[in-house]
C-alpha cells in the first residue's frame, strides 16, 4: 500500500539534507562557528516544526512556547517569553489571562496561508494598553469573524488569519512570574478520531513548508555593519515574517579579537522597553546560563545625562553596563524598543582594547 504520509515524509527529508546549503553557501561569509551552529539549528528547527505544524491544530488550538534556554528559535530575546498558536479565520476564539509583572504583553496574529508559510502581513496586533484588566490582572480577549465586534476586548478576526504569537517582556525575567495564558476555539467540533494518512500528510507538509520558510531568515544576512550598527527602523504590517508593529530594531555585528571590547553610546526615547543583545547568525540568543548577554531599560545603568554607554567584550570589564561575547568571536548584535514615542538615534560605536 503507498502511504501519502511516507512520501510527505521523504519530501520532507530531503529538505533537511539540503539545509546545510543555507548556511555553507560561501557567499555569506560566515565563520566556523557559524556553520557548527547551523546544523546545531537544525534541531531547533525540527522540534519548533513538529510543535507548531504537527502537534497544534487550528480547530482545538494550544500555546506552544517558542524558545527556552536550550531551544532557539526565530530570534528569541532573552528578556522575553514567547508562544505560538495556529488559527483560523472562520473560527472564534477565547483567550483568558491574568497578568503579573512583565512590562509588556501582546498578541499578534498574522494573515496568510494555511500551509506553513512565512506570513504575509500582521492582520491584528493587540498589546497591554489595548486590554481591559481586573483589579487582579485577569482578562478574556475574544478573535471574531463577526464583522464589527462590539464587546469588551472583543477583536476582529480576518479570513486570513493563520497564526499567533504572543509575547511577553521583563527587566529581570528570571524572577519574575509570567502571565497564565490559555485559548480556546469557541466553535464546537466533535472530538477527533485517529489521524489518518492524508491528515498526517498534510500537517508534514506543513512542517516542511514551515521548516524550509525558516531558512530562508537565518541565518541572517552577513551585510550588517561591522563593528557598528545600521540606522534603527520600524517594523510594517506588511513587510512578511514573525515580528510586531510594536518593535523598532536595530541590527549590527561584531567581529572582536580577545583584547579587544565595543563602546556602545546610545540615547533612548521614551518606550515601555529596550533591549540590547547578541544573537549568533542563526537568530539564537547566546548562552545566558552562563554569561550576562542581555542589558535592557530596568537593569542598565544611565549616565548622568540619561544616555547610556554599554560594552560589548569577552573579558568581563570593571564597568556598569557590560556584555558578553560568550566566547564568540563575530556574531550578531541588536537593539529593539517596544511603543518608542519616537524614532530611536542610531547608536555610536568605538572599538577599543584592554
Amino acid at each position: 500500500m503507498a502511504y501519502e504520509s511516507k512520501k510527505a515524509l521523504e519530501e520532507f527529508l530531503e529538505t533537511i539534507k539540503n539545509t546545510d546549503q543555507t548556511f555553507l553557501d560561501p557567499d555569506k561569509t560566515i565563520d566556523k562557528q557559524g556553520h557548527v551552529d547551523g546544523y546545531q539549528h537544525i534541531f531547533h528547527l525540527l522540534k519548533s516544526s513538529a510543535q507548531f505544524y504537527l502537534f497544534n491544530d487550528p480547530l482545538r488550538p494550544r500555546l506552544m512556547l517558542l524558545a527556552d534556554e536550550d531551544h532557539k528559535l526565530i530570534g528569541d530575546n532573552v528578556d522575553a517569553v514567547y508562544y505560538f498558536t495556529q488559527l483560523r479565520g472562520d473560527q472564534e476564539y477565547l483567550i483568558k489571562g491574568r497578568r503579573y509583572d512583565s512590562c509588556y504583553l501582546s498578541f499578534t496574529v498574522y494573515g496568510g496561508e494555511l500551509n506553513g508559510e512565512m506570513p504575509d502581513r500582521v492582520c491584528l496586533s493587540i498589546n497591554h494598553r489595548d486590554i481591559e484588566f481586573d483589579d487582579d490582572g485577569r482578562f478574556e480577549i475574544k478573535l471574531t469573524p463577526k464583522p464589527d465586534p462590539q464587546g469588551k476586548n472583543e477583536f476582529k478576526l480576518d479570513n486570513d488569519a493563520a497564526s499567533m504569537f504572543t509575547r511577553e517582556y521583563f527587566f529581570d525575567r528570571f524572577n519574575s512570574r509570567e502571565s497564565d495564558l490559555h485559548i480556546e476555539n469557541l466553535v464546537p467540533h466533535d472530538p477527533p478520531g485517529p489521524m489518518s494518512d492524508e491528515e498526517l500528510a498534510q500537517r508534514i507538509r506543513r512542517m516542511r513548508t514551515f521548516y524550509e520558510h525558516t531558512t530562508w531568515i537565518a541565518p541572517l544576512p552577513v551585510e550588517f555593519p561591522l563593528n557598528d550598527f545600521m540606522p534603527p527602523f520600524s517594523f510594517e504590517a506588511d513587510q512578511g515574517g514573525w515580528g510586531t508593529v510594536d518593535n523598532i530594531y536595530c541590527f549590527g555585528r561584531f567581529r572582536l579579537e580577545e583584547d579587544e571590547y565595543l563602546k556602545i553610546h546610545f540615547t533612548s526615547p521614551d518606550c515601555v522597553y529596550w533591549g540590547m543583545q547578541t544573537w549568533n547568525y542563526l537568530m539564537q540568543s547566546m548562552d545566558y546560563k552562563n554569561y550576562p548577554v542581555c542589558l535592557n531599560k530596568g537593569a542598565a545603568k544611565p549616565n548622568a545625562d540619561g544616555s547610556y554607554t554599554i560594552y560589548l567584550g569577552h573579558k568581563p570589564m570593571d564597568v556598569e553596563n557590560w556584555v558578553s561575547t560568550a566566547g564568540y568571536k563575530e556574531a550578531v548584535m541588536f537593539f529593539r524598543w517596544l511603543l518608542a514615542d519616537e524614532m530611536p538615534n542610531q547608536p555610536a560605536v568605538e572599538l577599543g582594547r584592554h
